[in-house]
C-alpha cells in the first residue's frame, strides 16, 4: 500500500494537545522504569522521544522560529535521560536472558549482592512486584522499581523495620485492606 502524497497538517493547538498526551507518558516511563521491558521489545521510549522531537520541530515551524536549532533548550537533557533509560533497559534485558526478566528479579539479585539476607531480599522482591502489579498508589514509590536503591539501604541498615513494613504492605495489599475497628452506632 502506497503512502498518500499529502503531508498531514496540524494546527498549533492540535500539536499542543498531542504533546500534552505524549509527554506525561514519556515522563512516566522515565520516572517509574520499565519493568515489563517495553523499550527493549518495542522501543516505546525511543518512539515517544522521536514524537516529541517532531512535535517540537513542528511547533518551531508553526510559530515561525528561525534559529539554528528548532528544538527547545530542555530537549538535550530529555534526550540524555532517554539514552540513560535505554542503556538501563538493555542492561536489564541482558539480565532477562537469565532467570531475571523483571525489575523485581533484578532488584533481588542486586540486593543479595549488596549483602541483604536471602529471605529479606525475597520479601523485597515480592513487595516490589505487588506494588507494580496491583498499582499501589497509596504508598507512592516507597517500594516501586524506581526506589530500589532506597529499599536496599533500608534492608541493610534496618532489616527488622524493612521486613515488618514490607510484610504489612503485602498483607494489606498496599494498605488497601486495613482492618477497621467495629463501631457500633450506639457507641458514638
Amino acid at each position: 500500500m502506497a503512502m498518500p502524497d499529502w503531508t498531514p497538517s496540524f494546527t498549533l493547538n492540535e500539536l499542543y494537545e498531542i504533546s500534552d498526551a505524549v509527554m506525561p507518558m514519556l515522563r512516566c516511563y522515565l520516572e517509574d522504569g520499565d519493568p515489563e521491558q517495553h523499550e527493549f521489545q518495542y522501543g516505546s521510549v525511543s518512539t515517544l522521544l522521536e514524537i516529541v522531537r517532531k512535535l517540537n520541530i513542528s511547533f518551531a515551524k508553526s510559530s515561525g522560529v528561525r534559529r539554528g536549532n528548532e528544538l527547545p533548550d530542555w530537549f538535550p537533557q530529555l534526550e540524555q535521560q532517554v539514552r540513560h533509560f535505554r542503556e538501563r533497559g538493555l542492561e536489564m534485558a541482558r539480565h532477562g536472558a537469565m532467570a531475571e526478566s523483571y525489575a523485581w528479579d533484578y532488584w533481588k539479585t542486586k540486593a543479595l549482592a549488596a549483602g541483604v539476607a536471602g529471605d529479606l531480599a525475597e520479601l523485597g522482591r515480592a513487595v516490589m512486584r505487588e506494588h507494580y502489579q496491583h498499582g499501589w498508589l497509596s504508598c507512592g514509590n516507597e517500594v516501586s522499581p524506581r526506589s530500589g536503591g532506597e529499599m536496599i539501604q533500608l534492608a541493610l541498615s534496618e532489616p527488622d523495620e524493612a521486613a515488618f513494613r514490607w510484610q504489612w504492605l503485602l498483607d494489606t495489599d498496599g494498605g488497601k485492606h486495613v482492618a477497621q475497628p467495629d463501631l457500633n452506632v450506639w457507641d458514638i
